[in-house]
């Protein structure tokens, strides 16, 4: 220990005086480090896990929070609150899902189905309708705040056209991003006349057409499309992205992943010094055990416990 002390360049350096193997990349500290690795994931997983249980208890406590938040906000303007309808509810799943099977987030998808494909799927006959859309979040508040702060997802929100509202959420991966979806729909109930068509309304669509809506390009960039349904329909969306929180948990996360990523960082360049700088020496023990070792580093970024740790942060407006 007091060569070392007085020589630290043994612990990283090969060198005759460490037999060509730094003290750093020996079994006694590749194990340490191993350990290390283990614990830092176990803890991220256990506290998401107690905080977070499953992905369907998290995805039905926030449908009914947003539903509740968004009443509240319309009950402060003195506006009569939508009732919770499940054909809407429906609809809202299955545009979500359809998301997710297609890899986008847009009114629009690829393939050109509109947003009110899916009011008539559940056959929801309406008057009005209109759509939110949300990803990358973890609470309810978080997207209502974002949404209330947009004057346009305000305007929906606040609507009194409205009478109606279903809320789906629904984690998955968009660009091999596992991520959270929200979707939310409104609508008022058009009662067809025997004899009339029965999505009367629609049948008077006219259409803008719809921007190259891609995942990849931000929704800041990208012209609004608009749809005008006599007498009126409304899409809004928005996309929530990370930013600087205090949330204790947000930095324990960043942190465990930042500290399995320096570490073997740490370690790819121990084990290449090692290699190559006395490259006829080599200690095939060492070099198996560190590469073992790299590849639990690995699957400790890679492999997810628990779907909240795609999203990583706390997401703000």
């Amino acid at each position: 220990m007091h060569n070392l002390i007085r020589k630290p360049h043994l612990l990283f350096i090969p060198h005759q005086e460490n037999n060509y193997q730094p003290h750093a990349l020996r079994h006694r500290p590749l194990l340490i480090y191993s350990l290390l690795l283990v614990l830092v994931k176990f803890v991220a997983t256990m506290l998401l896990l107690n905080l977070y249980p499953n992905e369907a208890e998290f995805s039905t406590i926030t449908t009914k929070r947003i539903i509740e938040l968004s009443n509240q906000a319309r009950a402060e303007k003195g506006i009569s609150i939508l009732r919770e309808n499940d054909l809407l509810n429906q609809a809202a799943a299955l545009k979500a899902r359809d998301m997710l099977a297609h890899n986008y987030f847009a009114h629009y998808s690829p393939q050109k189905v509109a947003p009110w494909h899916w009011f008539k799927e559940v056959n929801y006959n309406y008057t009005y309708a209109g759509e939110n859309l949300a990803m990358n979040f973890s609470e309810a508040e978080d997207a209502l705040s974002a949404w209330l702060a947009s004057p346009t997802h305000r305007d929906n929100i606040l609507s009194q056209n409205y009478e109606d509202i279903g809320v789906a959420v629904v984690v998955g991966e968009i660009n091999g991003t596992e991520t959270t979806l929200v979707v939310q729909l409104f609508g008022q109930r058009f009662v067809a006349i025997a004899g009339e068509e029965t999505f009367r309304p629609e049948a008077r669509e006219v259409q803008v057409p719809a921007p190259n809506n891609q995942p990849s390009i931000p929704v800041e960039n990208q012209a609004p499309a608009t749809v005008e349904i006599t007498p009126q329909a409304s899409q809004q969306e928005v996309t929530l992205t990370s930013g600087n929180s205090g949330h204790w948990l947000t930095k324990f996360i960043n942190f465990s992943t930042r500290f399995i990523f320096v570490l073997l960082v740490f370690i790819i360049i121990n084990l290449l010094l090692t290699i190559f700088i006395r490259i006829e020496i080599q200690h095939k023990p060492i070099i198996l055990h560190s590469l073992l070792v790299i590849l639990l580093g690995l699957a400790m970024i890679f492999f997810r416990t628990h779907f909240m740790e795609g999203l990583g942060q706390i997401i703000v407006m």
